[in-house]
């Protein structure tokens, strides 16, 4: 009785280990997964940036010079 009380703690115990491992892996995983979208998402908003700087260049440019 004693040796299947003491397999079922280690099966138990092993169960929640690899369970803990998987969810801390899991969870590692998603914050790599963020930082790179963050970097993405970082390039992204600087090049739309400067998109947006230029076409409000180009539409002063145009108001300065106004059609004969």
């Amino acid at each position: 009785m004693e040796a299947r009380r003491k397999a079922l703690i280690g099966i138990g115990l092993g169960l929640y280990l690899v369970g803990f491992g998987m969810l801390a892996g899991v969870a590692v995983e998603r914050m790599r997964f963020d930082h790179k979208r963050a970097d993405v998402l970082d390039r992204y908003d600087e090049a739309l940036r400067e998109w947006h700087a230029f076409r409000m260049e180009l539409e002063r440019i145009v108001d300065q010079h106004p059609e004969p």
